[in-house]
C-alpha cells in the first residue's frame, strides 16, 4: 500500500513538469515585438514614411522633414529592422526629456489598414458630384500617346514599395507600352531611397509620395497616365534628336 501511494505521488509531481516543458515557447512573448529603438532627432540611416490626409504615403530620411499634422504615426525603417512583417511606428508628437520619441512595434497589416481607412475617409468626404451627361464627347487634352517606335530606347526607373498599388499600376502601364522598366523597393534598398531623394532634390522637389518615376531623366511623382505619356514623348523625342 505504501509503495503504491509513493508511486502515485511521483506521477502527480512529474507529469505537470513534463507537459509544460514541451508547450512553452521562450520566444512567444517577443514574437510580435522588435527590439527597443532609441529614436532621436539625430538617429542616422533612417527611412521614414508618413501618411497625408488623402492616404498618400511620403518618404523622408530626417525627422525634421515630417510636416505637422502627420507626425503621430510615422513608419521607421533602420538598417537592422523594419523591412519585414513587423516594423517600428513612432509618435513624433511625444518626445521624452531624454530626447527620445515614443516608438512601438506594428504589424504590416495594421499599417496597411491605417492607410486604407484614411483613403476611404478622404474619398467619402470629398466625393465629387457626378458630372452632367455630355451630348458630345470632347477630344482628350494633351498630346497623343507616344508610339512604340518613339519610346523604344527610353528607360524608366520606378522607386516604390511592395505594398504600393500605384507603383505596380505604373509598371504594368509602361510595360504594356513596351517600355523597359526597372523597379526598386526603397524599403528593402535604402541606397535606392537615398538615390530617389537626390533625384527629387535635383528636380526641385522634396519628400513626396511614391511612386517616384524617372523617365529618361524626367522625374515624376505619383502615377498619372497622361503626365507619364507626355514624359515618354519628350524623352523619346530627346533620344531621337541625339
Amino acid at each position: 500500500m505504501l509503495a503504491r501511494t509513493l508511486a502515485l505521488l511521483m506521477v502527480l509531481t512529474v507529469a505537470p513538469l513534463g507537459g509544460c516543458k514541451g508547450n512553452k515557447d521562450p520566444d512567444a512573448s517577443s514574437a510580435d515585438e522588435l527590439p527597443p529603438l532609441q529614436l532621436t532627432d539625430t538617429t542616422p540611416d533612417l527611412l521614414l514614411t508618413w501618411v497625408d490626409e488623402r492616404g498618400g504615403t511620403h518618404t523622408e530620411t530626417a525627422i525634421a522633414g515630417i510636416p505637422g499634422g502627420s507626425r503621430q504615426q510615422v513608419r521607421v525603417i533602420t538598417k537592422e529592422a523594419g523591412h519585414g512583417a513587423l516594423f517600428y511606428v513612432a509618435d513624433l508628437e511625444q518626445k521624452g526629456d531624454d530626447g527620445t520619441y515614443v516608438v512601438r512595434t506594428m504589424k504590416r497589416t495594421e499599417w496597411e489598414q491605417i492607410i486604407a481607412e484614411r483613403r476611404a475617409a478622404y474619398r467619402a468626404k470629398h466625393a465629387p458630384k457626378p458630372p452632367p451627361v455630355a451630348t458630345v464627347s470632347p477630344k482628350p487634352d494633351g498630346p497623343e500617346p507616344p508610339k512604340p517606335a518613339d519610346i523604344a530606347g527610353v528607360e524608366v526607373v520606378i522607386y516604390g514599395a511592395s505594398w504600393c498599388k500605384p507603383c505596380h499600376d505604373a509598371a504594368d502601364y509602361l510595360r504594356r507600352k513596351g517600355v523597359r522598366v526597372t523597379e526598386y523597393d526603397i524599403e528593402k534598398q535604402p541606397q535606392r531611397a537615398r538615390e530617389m531623394q537626390k533625384k527629387l532634390r535635383d528636380a526641385g522637389m522634396t519628400g513626396g509620395s511614391i511612386p517616384v518615376i524617372d523617365v529618361g531623366g524626367i522625374v515624376l511623382r505619383g502615377f498619372n497616365p497622361s503626365r507619364l505619356d507626355r514624359a515618354l514623348a519628350e524623352a523619346g523625342k530627346s533620344g531621337t534628336d541625339m
